[in-house]
């Protein structure tokens, strides 16, 4: 009679309990370094956005102020050094050659602003722009300045916005305020 030789079988093997709560914890400490990490491109978004508005508007307000030099201020107003120049079918409230404080100023310099259909010289109203909103002269709304942008979405919309100073004296003042992205 042959034997037939006894095969061993080892015991099936899986992870401990402790191995199990070893890889919890650890993914738990990674997660917890790159959870700020990931939150704090919406941050870094916001304020490249800001920057790079600030430097159109200061782009636009050059490029006013050289076709104001070159084709005359436009057509007179009512309203002593206010004129409204022509750039591209488009009708730009000019003050002394550079873009007014208002959406149909500063608020059209940028491609794909619009004025609504109401005006919005003297009015406080916020006017939609794309991914910003804009507030003309006389509001609060953007800190320090006559006129602005400002992402209504950032934790602090006032401190991330780009604030258009002019008092219809020297070169407007643009500035980007990017502590509240």
């Amino acid at each position: 009679m042959l034997r037939q030789p006894q095969t061993h079988k080892a015991p099936a093997q899986g992870f401990t309990l402790i191995e199990l709560i070893i890889v919890i914890v650890i993914l738990g400490i990674l997660a917890a370094f790159a959870l700020p990490r990931i939150i704090n491109f919406g941050s870094s978004a916001r304020t490249a956005s800001i920057e790079a508005l600030a430097g159109s508007v200061k782009t636009s307000v050059r490029l006013v102020r050289s076709l104001t030099a070159l084709r005359g201020e436009g057509t007179a107003s009512t309203i002593a050094n206010i004129t409204f120049v022509d750039i591209d079918g488009v009708s730009m409230r000019v003050w002394s050659g550079y873009p007014d404080r208002w959406c149909d100023g500063i608020g059209v310099a940028l491609q794909g602003s619009k004025v609504p259909s109401g005006g919005c010289y003297l009015s406080p109203s916020a006017v939609p722009s794309g991914d910003y909103t804009f507030y003309g002269y006389g509001n609060s709304q953007i800190p320090g300045g006559d006129a602005g942008w400002r992402i209504e979405a950032a934790p602090t919309p006032l401190q991330c916005s780009v604030q258009y100073t002019y008092n219809g004296s020297g070169a407007p003042v643009i500035k980007a305020n990017t502590s509240g992205c």
